[in-house]
C-alpha cells in the first residue's frame, strides 16, 4: 500500500532535495481531495512556515499576515450572521484545526518556536547600528513567537489530540518557561503555560526548568503577577488523590504510592517558598493601593463599576499621540530587556479596547496573587509561610485592602444561580479569596493576632487578666499540654511585640466581624466570613479563652444565634433548592424549615468554636435562650441540621464535661450548679439522648460515604464514648444503644417528637448501627496516624490526648466478645463472626 505523507513532509523534502511541490497547485491530488475546501486555507501557512524555518531570521512580512489571517479563520466570528450559524462556524473552525494538525501544521509552529532564543539583556550590546539591527530583529521574531503561541493554544482548545500532544511536548513547555523572562512574551507563554499544564494528568516539577528561579525573580512586579496563575496550577493539590470522593478511596491511592514519597506539588511549594522575596512581591501586589474604582459618590460596587464603564465610554474618541517611525521606537526603549513595540506603534481603537480592559485584568491578577498565598499556606512549611508574610506585615496590609471593599447589597435585584442579593462585581471573587486566605493563615497559626490593632491586643490581654482563671480544661490527660503552651506562650507574645499590628481602632478580625453582622442571611460571603472567624478562633494561642471572649464582646455571639433562630423567617416561602435554600425534606415527604446549608454549617462551626471550653460563653448562649419555646426552636434547628451542626454538639459536650468534672475550685463547682440548671444545657446531660446523638450520627454515615466533610460526626460519636469511658457508664450506654428500638432512638425534647426534624431522619437498627460502628472505627485506626496534622487537630480541639483515642478504639474493637466494652459482645454470634472478619486493608486492595 502507497503510504501517504502530509503536505508539511512532501513541502520540507522539496526544500532538501529541489524535488517535491513548491506551492499549493502541485501538491498531489489525492492529498487534496482529503479535505476539500481546507488544504487550500492550510497549505500556504505551512509553506511559508517550511521556508522560514529554513532560511531563518529575519521573517518576511508575509508570514505575520498569514498567520495573523489564519488565526482569524481559527477563531470564532463575532458577527450577528455567524451567532446565528454558531454551531456552523464552530465546526469549521475545529475542521481546520484537525486538517492543520494532520497536515504537520503544529509540528511546523513548534520548530519556528523553539529557532527564536531571546536576548538575556539588550542593554548589554554595542551602541550603534549593531543594537538597532539585534533590537530590530528581536522585536521582529518576538512577533512571530507570539502569533505562533497564539494559534498553538487555539488549536489545542479546537482539536484534542493537539491538545494531547502538547501536554505531552516537555520541550515547548521547558521553552515556554525561558519566554517568560521576555516581557512582550510573558502573558502569552502564561496562556499556553497554562493551558499545557491543565491538559496533563500530572503536575510538572518546577526545578526541572533551569534558571526558572532567576528569571522570576528578575521580572518587575507587573509582569510577575501574570506568572501567579501559572504558580498556582504548579503547587496545587491536583497529583494526590484521583478520587477524593471518599476517604477510603483516597486510602487505596496511598497503598499505591510510596509511603514517604512527597508529592511534586509539595516538592513545587517548597521550590516557590525558597525564591528570595517572591512572597513579598506577591503580597504587595495583592494589596496594593490605590483600589480602583473607587468614587466618591456611588455607595455600591456595582454602581462603582457603571459609574467606571461610563468613564472609558466617555473617552472613546480620545485621540492617541503615536510615536512616529520604528528608529525612534527602538532607540527610547534600547536599554529595556524587551520592546513593548505595540504599545507604541499604531495604538487604535482596538488597542484601546485592551487598555480600558486593563484595570480588571489586573483584578484578576490580584485573586490570582491571593489564591497562590493561599495554597502556598497549605503544605509542608505552613508555618515558615505564616511566619514570613506576618513579618511581612500581612495584617496590615489586608486591612489596608478589606477597607477599599463595599458591602452594601446592590438595590438592582437580579436573579443569580448562587445566591440572591450577592451584589456581583468583578471584586466578588477578590473578597472570596481575601477570606481564604485570612482563614489559611490563621488555621495553626501561631502569629493570628497580627490581624489586630495595637489597641485591640491591649484589650485582649486585659480579658485575659480578668478571665484566664475560668479556663476550664484540668484533666490529666490535658495538663501537661496546657502547660507547655502556657510555658511556650512567653516567647510566642515576645515574637509577637516585634511583629506589625493593624494600624487604627479596629484591626482585620474586627472588619470582618462587623461585616458578618451585617450582610444579608443570603449572602455568598457569609460562610468564607464565619470560616475566617472560626479559622481565627481554632488556633491555639497564649491567651486561650481570653480570644473568644475578645470575639464574644462584639456581639457576634448574639448574631449566630439570632441568624440560626430566625432563619426560617429570611427564607422565602416559595423558594425550594435542595441543601441551599433553607427547606428541607423529610423522608415522610414533609416539609421541615431550617437555615441554608452553607449558613448553617459555617453557624454552627463558628459558634462551637466560641463556646468550647469557656463557661463564660456558655452562660450568654444561655441568656440568648431564656424559656422552652427559644429552647424547642434553637434545638428543632440542631436535629434537622445534625451532620452540620455536630462541631457544636461536641463543643457542647467537651465544655460540659471537662467544666464538671474539672476538681473543687470555685469554677468547677459553679459548672456543677449551671449546667443541670441551664435550660438549654441540661437537655445533653442525659445518656439517653447522648446515646440517640451516638445512633443518628453513626446512621448518618458508613465506611464507603466517609469523607472529609462528614467524618467529623465519626468524631463526634467516638467522643461521645470517650465521655461515656471516662464516666464509667461506657457498658451502660453500649448496652441501651443495642437494646433500644429505633422508636426509642428519636430526639426532641418532651411533648415535640413529632415535629422535630431530627426524629424524621433516617436511623438504622441497633445491629446495624454497631456494626456499621465497628467497621468505622477499624478505618478510623488507619486513616489517622500519630504525628499527621489531622491527629494534632484532634488533640488540641477535644483536649483529649491521641492516646486516648487509639485506646478507646482498641476497647470498642477487640475481638473478645466476652468483653462489655466491645461492640461484638453486643452482636448475635453469626453476625459477630461476620463483622470480625471485615480486614481495612483487604477492603482497600
Amino acid at each position: 500500500m502507497k503510504k501517504i505523507v502530509n503536505i508539511s513532509v512532501q513541502f520540507l523534502s522539496s526544500q532538501y532535495s529541489g524535488r517535491g511541490p513548491c506551492n499549493i497547485t502541485q501538491v498531489h491530488a489525492e492529498v487534496l481531495s482529503r479535505y476539500p475546501g481546507l488544504v487550500s486555507q492550510v497549505a500556504p501557512v505551512m509553506k511559508i512556515l517550511q521556508t522560514c524555518i529554513y532560511n531563518g531570521p529575519p521573517h518576511p512580512e508575509d508570514l505575520t499576515k498569514l498567520l495573523d489571517k489564519f488565526h482569524g479563520q481559527l477563531k470564532p466570528s463575532v458577527t450577528l450572521e455567524a451567532a446565528l450559524n454558531e454551531r456552523t462556524e464552530n465546526q469549521q473552525n475545529d475542521q481546520l484545526a484537525i486538517v492543520f494538525n494532520k497536515e504537520g501544521g503544529m509540528d511546523l509552529l513548534i520548530t519556528l518556536i523553539l529557532s527564536y532564543v531571546p536576548y538575556d539583556s539588550l542593554s548589554k550590546a554595542k551602541f550603534g547600528m549593531e543594537i538597532i539591527h539585534r533590537t530590530r530583529r528581536n522585536a521582529d521574531a518576538m512577533r512571530i513567537q507570539k502569533m505562533c503561541l497564539v494559534i498553538l493554544r487555539q488549536l489545542s482548545i479546537l482539536d484534542p489530540d493537539c491538545s494531547l500532544a502538547l501536554s505531552t511536548c516537555d520541550t515547548l513547555l521547558a521553552h515556554c518557561f525561558r519566554l517568560l523572562k521576555s516581557t512582550t512574551l510573558t502573558e502569552t507563554s502564561c496562556d499556553l503555560i497554562e493551558h499545557l499544564l491543565l491538559s496533563r494528568n500530572d503536575l510538572v516539577q518546577l526545578d526541572g526548568f533551569k534558571r526558572l528561579s532567576d528569571v522570576l525573580q528578575q521580572l518587575d512586579d507587573e509582569t510577575l503577577s501574570q506568572t501567579y496563575r501559572v504558580l498556582s496550577l504548579a503547587v496545587s493539590d491536583v497529583d494526590e488523590s484521583e478520587n477524593r470522593a471518599s476517604l477510603l478511596a483516597q486510602r487505596r491511592q496511598k497503598l499505591n504510592t510510596r509511603v514517604n514519597e512527597m508529592t511534586v506539588s509539595s516538592l513545587n511549594r517548597d521550590y516557590v517558598v525558597a525564591i528570595p522575596g517572591l512572597l513579598g512581591k506577591v503580597l504587595n501586589y495583592a494589596c496594593s493601593l490605590p483600589f480602583v474604582p473607587r468614587y466618591p459618590l456611588p455607595s455600591t460596587e456595582n454602581e462603582q463599576w457603571m459609574a467606571w464603564i461610563d468613564e472609558n465610554l466617555s473617552h472613546n474618541s480620545h485621540s492617541f499621540d503615536t510615536v512616529g517611525g520604528f528608529l525612534q521606537a527602538v532607540l527610547e526603549d534600547v536599554f529595556r530587556d524587551e520592546l513593548e513595540m505595540s504599545s507604541q506603534v499604531n495604538m487604535d481603537t482596538e488597542s484601546y479596547v485592551a487598555d480600558a480592559l486593563e484595570l480588571p485584568s489586573q483584578l484578576t491578577r490580584r485573586v490570582d496573587a491571593l489564591y497562590l498565598l493561599s495554597l502556598l499556606l497549605t503544605g509542608s512549611q505552613r508555618g515558615k509561610v505564616q511566619e514570613i508574610l506576618a513579618k511581612l506585615g500581612i495584617g496590615p496590609l489586608l486591612s489596608a485592602l478589606f477597607e477599599q471593599f463595599l458591602w452594601k447589597p446592590s438595590t438592582t435585584r437580579h436573579t443569580t444561580d448562587h445566591a440572591n442579593q450577592c451584589n456581583c462585581s468583578p471584586e466578588m471573587i477578590l473578597k472570596i479569596q481575601l477570606l481564604r486566605l485570612v482563614h489559611n493563615f490563621c488555621s495553626h497559626s501561631s502569629y493570628k493576632h497580627v490581624l489586630l490593632s495595637y489597641s485591640e491586643m491591649d484589650e485582649l490581654k486585659q480579658l485575659y487578666t480578668e478571665f484566664e482563671s475560668s479556663t476550664v480544661p484540668n484533666s490529666a490527660s490535658n495538663s501537661s499540654s496546657s502547660s507547655a503552651s502556657t510555658s511556650s506562650g512567653v516567647g510566642v507574645t515576645t515574637t509577637l511585640a516585634s511583629l506589625p499590628y493593624c494600624t487604627g481602632g479596629s484591626g482585620l478580625l474586627s472588619k470582618i466581624i462587623r461585616v458578618l453582622k451585617n450582610v444579608p442571611t443570603s449572602s455568598i460571603f457569609r460562610f468564607w466570613l464565619c470560616r475566617a472567624v472560626e479559622s481565627w478562633l481554632r488556633s491555639s494561642s497564649h491567651y486561650g479563652v481570653a480570644d473568644q471572649l475578645f470575639v464574644i464582646t462584639r456581639g457576634l455571639l448574639q448574631h449566630i444565634v439570632h441568624v440560626l433562630l430566625e432563619s426560617e423567617s429570611a427564607v422565602e416561602p416559595s423558594v425550594v433548592v435542595g441543601g441551599v435554600a433553607g427547606i428541607a425534606r423529610n423522608n415522610n415527604g414533609s416539609l421541615v424549615s431550617g437555615p441554608p446549608r452553607e449558613v448553617a454549617q459555617s453557624s454552627f462551626d463558628l459558634l462551637g468554636e466560641m463556646i468550647r471550653f469557656n463557661m463564660e460563653a456558655c452562660r450568654q448562649l444561655d441568656i440568648l435562650l431564656p424559656n422552652e419555646a427559644k429552647v424547642s426552636k434553637y434545638l428543632e434547628v440542631v436535629h434537622g441540621n445534625l451532620i452540620d451542626s455536630n462541631m457544636f454538639l461536641r463543643s457542647v459536650f467537651l465544655t460540659m464535661d471537662h467544666c464538671m468534672e474539672g476538681g473543687t475550685g470555685g469554677r468547677f463547682q459553679q459548672a456543677a450548679v449551671f449546667f443541670p440548671t441551664s435550660k438549654f444545657f441540661s437537655w445533653f446531660l442525659h445518656l439517653r439522648r447522648r446515646v440517640c446523638y451516638l445512633a443518628l450520627l453513626v446512621s448518618s454515615i458508613s465506611v464507603d460515604t466517609l469523607t472529609l466533610e462528614n467524618v467529623s460526626c465519626l468524631n463526634t460519636a467516638l467522643i461521645i464514648l470517650m465521655l461515656a469511658a471516662r464516666q464509667g457508664t461506657l457498658t451502660n450506654c453500649l448496652k441501651m444503644l443495642a437494646t433500644a428500638t429505633i422508636e426509642q432512638l428519636r430526639l426532641g425534647p418532651a411533648g415535640t417528637e413529632d415535629r422535630l426534624g431530627a426524629n424524621k431522619k433516617r436511623c438504622l437498627e441497633p445491629r446495624h448501627i454497631l456494626s456499621s460502628l465497628f467497621q468505622l472505627l477499624r478505618f478510623w485506626r488507619v486513616h489517622y496516624q500519630p504525628g499527621d496534622q489531622s491527629c494534632i487537630s484532634l488533640e488540641k480541639g477535644s483536649g483529649i490526648a491521641f492516646e486516648e483515642w487509639i485506646r478507646t478504639i482498641d476497647l470498642l474493637t477487640s475481638v473478645d466478645t466476652t468483653s462489655p466494652y466491645s461492640l461484638l459482645h453486643y452482636l448475635p454470634e453469626d453476625q459477630s463472626r461476620i463483622v470480625q472478619t471485615w480486614d481495612i486493608e483487604m477492603e482497600c486492595n
